[in-house]
C-alpha cells in the first residue's frame, strides 16, 4: 500500500491516538468532557515540532519560488527542480523522519513534552505510569502510528 501523504489533521490524529491509546492502557485518567480539550493542548504543543509531507511541499515550493531566477536559466525541468529541491529539504530532517512525519526535534523530546503537559495539566485527573515508562510508550506509539490506518 502506497503511503498516504501527511498533513496537519494527520498530526492531529497522532496526538488522539497517544491520548486514547494512554486512557485504554489506564495509564492517565481524565473527564471525559474534557478529552477534546485535552487533545488539542497537545496538538498545539507537539504540532510545531512535527512536520508533514504537506508541510515539506509548501517549503519545496517556496524554495522553488526563490530561486525561481536562478534556475530560469538551467536545462533542469520544473519536475526536476522541483524533486532537487525536495531531497534538499528532506535531507535536513536527516533520522527525524518517520512514517510521513518530519520531526524538528528528536522524538524522545516529542514523548517528553506529552508526558510534562500530562504530569501539570489541570485537565488530566491521573498518571500512573513512572516518567521513564510514559516516555518509552509515547515514543513506541509514535513509532507505531500508521497514517494509513487513522481515521
Amino acid at each position: 500500500m502506497l503511503p498516504r501523504s501527511t498533513n496537519r489533521d494527520t498530526v492531529r490524529l497522532l496526538c488522539k491516538s497517544i491520548l486514547t491509546r494512554l486512557e485504554n492502557q489506564k495509564s492517565i485518567s481524565l473527564p471525559v468532557r474534557l478529552r477534546q480539550i485535552v487533545q488539542e493542548e497537545v496538538y498545539n504543543m507537539v504540532g510545531p515540532y512535527i512536520l508533514t509531507e504537506e508541510d515539506l511541499r509548501e517549503r519545496t515550493l517556496a524554495r522553488m519560488g526563490a530561486r525561481a531566477e536562478m534556475l530560469q536559466d538551467t536545462k533542469f525541468s520544473e519536475s526536476d527542480q522541483y524533486k532537487a529541491a525536495k531531497a534538499v529539504i528532506r535531507a535536513t530532517f536527516g533520522d527525524d523522519e518517520l512514517n510521513g512525519f518530519f520531526f524538528q526535534k528528536p522524538i524522545k523530546v516529542v514523548a517528553e513534552t506529552v508526558r510534562q503537559y500530562l504530569m501539570r495539566s489541570s485537565h488530566i485527573d491521573d498518571v500512573y505510569e513512572t516518567d521513564e515508562d510514559l516516555d518509552q510508550m509515547i515514543v513506541d506509539m509514535i513509532k507505531r502510528f500508521d497514517p494509513n490506518a487513522a481515521h
